[in-house]
């Protein structure tokens, strides 16, 4: 090896350790440089995706067919990208325990309140992130000078969680989900496209999983065909969230008190007992949204809906459709056919009324998306009234 190449190397690791340094003072947890060189690596995946969105998996995430070209070509986001950044931000917030698994997972039996997923229960993330990775941007250029950059998060077409296996972030998991041997699952990713030549310096983490199925036994709808196979249409996440229509009656006892997501395989992952708190406070709990009771939150007006979820992930999917989560929730308030809920006769009498009149009120004032999901829960009472 010259003594050039030797200068050359030894350059770019100095170049990578100084961007390594700005982005954990960015607030990421995680930074890896990824070099062109393997970003073309994933020319082979989009075979797979397309089979995969042919399928009848997809449900109403059809947006997903129209941006399918740009997946595999980086370039057509950043014209002339030379390298990706691929970075992690913890989200789980300030105040969370160590036992923080054991007591989200119980939450999930509680008949009052509903179950916002964690990620959810602040700022929304795609602001947060896209804020800090612009942040990130211009503490790179104190580095290497201008430079052309996109910052993408989740809503840009591009492979994230296949850009950090490569960089070595982590491995994907029987989930779906990446997962980080010192920060478990619970991060968001994000990615800096740059016309700069950067290279490569972390290794392909290899799977950790082992022989554990902890994630796929746990889910409540079965949405896993096997490990590293979700059917997106029965994940309770799919259904709360970018479901914009009917919820199926058979997938709805299963629902339980989840209203907004689902958490169910992380919360029994065992290596999210390494996940840290988020370095920021841009996640910490809104509204009391880890311990929210449902009657309080059915009876929000929408003005109510859209100034307490200002700034937060929950606001996209409309009020209506809050609405009816909440709806399947209280349903399930008062059935034990899924075998985790209290049976309605541990109510009080008047909690129950609140309930049967707020149902009958939402089924007389709101949409047809809601009157059948209230319709449904009210039966759910009348069987026991």
């Amino acid at each position: 090896m010259t003594q050039l190449i030797k200068s050359k190397i030894a350059i770019s690791a100095e170049i990578n350790r100084k961007i390594e340094k700005v982005g954990y003072d960015s607030g990421f947890s995680t930074v890896s440089v990824i070099a062109i060189d393997e970003l073309k690596t994933l020319t082979s995946l989009p075979r797979n995706y397309t089979k995969y969105l042919n399928s009848n998996m997809v449900g109403d995430m059809t947006y997903l067919k129209k941006k399918l070209r740009y997946f595999h070509r980086p370039n057509e986001i950043l014209p002339n990208v030379k390298s990706a950044i691929v970075v992690a931000m913890n989200y789980l917030n300030q105040s969370s325990k160590q036992d923080w698994q054991k007591a989200e997972l119980k939450k999930l039996d509680s008949s009052d309140t509903g179950y916002v997923s964690i990620y959810a229960r602040g700022r929304d993330y795609h602001k947060v992130l896209k804020k800090n990775l612009k942040s990130f941007a211009n503490k790179i250029s104190m580095i290497i000078g201008e430079f052309g950059h996109r910052a993408c998060v989740d809503t840009v077409p591009i492979f994230e969680i296949e850009l950090a296996v490569l960089g070595g972030i982590g491995w994907r998991g029987k989930n779906t989900l990446l997962i980080n041997k010192d920060n478990g699952s619970i991060f968001f990713l994000g990615v800096l496209l740059v016309d700069y030549p950067l290279q490569s310096k972390k290794k392909i983490t290899t799977d950790h999983c082992g022989t554990c199925t902890a994630c796929l036994d746990i889910c409540p709808t079965k949405a896993f065909l096997g490990p590293y196979r979700l059917n997106p249409t029965r994940c309770i996440s799919y259904l709360t969230i970018e479901h914009k229509g009917i919820i199926p009656t058979e997938l709805r006892p299963l629902i339980g008190n989840r209203i907004y997501g689902c958490d169910d395989c992380q919360l029994v992952c065992p290596w999210n007992k390494f996940a840290k708190v988020a370095k920021l406070s841009d996640f910490d709990v809104r509204n009391g949204l880890d311990n929210a009771e449902l009657v309080y939150l059915f009876s929000w007006s929408e003005a109510e809906f859209r100034e307490r979820h200002a700034g937060s992930s929950i606001l996209r999917i409309g009020y209506q459709q809050w609405l009816r989560n909440i709806a399947v929730a209280l349903g399930n308030a008062a059935s034990s056919k899924n075998g985790n809920r209290d049976s309605s006769e541990n109510y009080k009498d008047d909690s129950k009324e609140k309930i049967i009149f707020l149902l009958k009120k939402r089924i007389s004032e709101s949409s047809n998306l809601v009157g059948v999901h209230a319709s449904w829960a009210l039966r759910q009472y009348d069987s026991k009234v």
